[in-house]
C-alpha cells in the first residue's frame, strides 16, 4: 500500500482538486485526470441503479474539493484511487454502504485485510437493508460487461486468506 490517509490503508502517491464531473458511478474527473474509484464497481449506465448510482456519487462530489490516494493506473490510464472529502468521508466505501455500488472482491489482494472487511460489511449491511440496488435483483457490472462472473481470489500474495 505505502501511506495512511484518514486512517486508511492507501497508495502512496496523492493528488488534490475539485471534482469537475462524474461519468458514472465509480468514474469522476479532476481536469483532465479521469479517476476510477478503486475496489468497487457500479452499475453502468445502460444497467438498472446505473444513473442512479452516477447521480449519488455527484451528490457526494461534484464541484468539491477532494483527495485521491493511488498506486496504480488501469489499461484505460485511469488513475485507480480511492477519494476522501476534506472530513475524511471514505467516498469508496461510503457508495457500498448506499447499495449504490458492489465491493469489487476480485481485486481485493490490492487492499489490506482491515478494508476488505469494511468494505464486506458495508456490502452485507447494504444487501440487508436492501439499500439501493440490493432492492432487487441487480445483475453486477463485470457479468453486464462480459457475461462471466469474476474470479476471486481465494489468497493474497502476503499470505492472508483473501474471502471473508
Amino acid at each position: 500500500m505505502g501511506s495512511t490517509h484518514c486512517g486508511v490503508s492507501v497508495g502512496a502517491d496523492r493528488m488534490m482538486g475539485r471534482v469537475t464531473s462524474v461519468h458514472d458511478g465509480d468514474t469522476i474527473s479532476i481536469g483532465n485526470e479521469s479517476i476510477r474509484l478503486a475496489s468497487i464497481d457500479a452499475p453502468e449506465l445502460d444497467q438498472a441503479h446505473g444513473p442512479s448510482s452516477r447521480a449519488l456519487l455527484a451528490a457526494m462530489v461534484l464541484g468539491q474539493t477532494v483527495t485521491i490516494t493511488f498506486a496504480q493506473t488501469d489499461r484505460y490510464d485511469r488513475v485507480v484511487g480511492t477519494v476522501f472529502k476534506p472530513d475524511c468521508s471514505h467516498v469508496n466505501l461510503n457508495m457500498v454502504q448506499e447499495g449504490a455500488a458492489w465491493y469489487y472482491e476480485a481485486f481485493q489482494c490490492e487492499i489490506d485485510f482491515r478494508q476488505r472487511q469494511d468494505y464486506a460489511a458495508a456490502q452485507a449491511q447494504a444487501r440487508a437493508a436492501r439499500r439501493g440496488l440490493w432492492s432487487a435483483d441487480a445483475v453486477a457490472p463485470w457479468v453486464h460487461r462480459n457475461s462471466v462472473d469474476a474470479k476471486v481470489p481465494n489468497s493474497c500474495p502476503n499470505g492472508d486468506a483473501a474471502s471473508l
